[in-house]
């Protein structure tokens, strides 16, 4: 049953098929659209920029025919590329969020040199960039410290 599941990717069959008409009833119902609102607002322009007084646009109504091709129009272009939309983006984030972290120090293993601010492995006791110590010894018991540490974790002693 599980090599079964892993054969099939996610997302239903024929998903290609199914985006690929999307786009093309999507670009199409936006042509309808852009074709009746031109229209509209080529007879409200040539009503207003008439000689003949009291001249009306006659052919309003196709500004609200075009309404319900936008919508459709919108849903089925969103829906035929928001894979590659969400991909774009993903591409676009990545970069600045994987900064970010590594800024934060979320993410990595190991130990931030205090001095420098590399990253070190976790048994280091000097950094590998710069030299300094990575931890402070307890005078009274050399318990190893973080280097801002102004008390001992094992005895309390003030490192200071």
């Amino acid at each position: 049953m599980l090599s079964a599941m892993s054969d099939t990717g996610p997302g239903y069959p024929d998903q290609s098929t199914k985006r690929m008409a999307a786009r093309v009833i999507g670009v199409v119902c936006m042509g309808i659209a852009l074709v009746l609102f031109a229209l509209a607002v080529a007879d409200m322009l040539s009503a207003f920029n008439s000689d003949e007084f009291g001249a009306q646009p006659t052919r309003m109504w196709m500004f609200f025919a075009a309404l319900p091709f936008f919508l459709v129009g919108g849903i089925a272009l969103n829906a035929g590329f928001m894979g590659a939309g969400v991909k774009y983006a993903a591409g676009e984030v990545a970069p600045t969020a994987r900064g970010t972290l590594d800024y934060l120090d979320v993410g990595e293993a190991g130990v931030a040199c205090p001095s420098c601010g590399a990253r070190n492995e976790e048994s280091s006791a000097f950094c590998d960039d710069c030299g300094q110590p990575l931890t402070t010894l307890c005078p009274s018991c050399k318990h190893p410290n973080a280097t801002d540490a102004k008390f001992c974790a094992a005895c309390g002693t003030a490192l200071t």
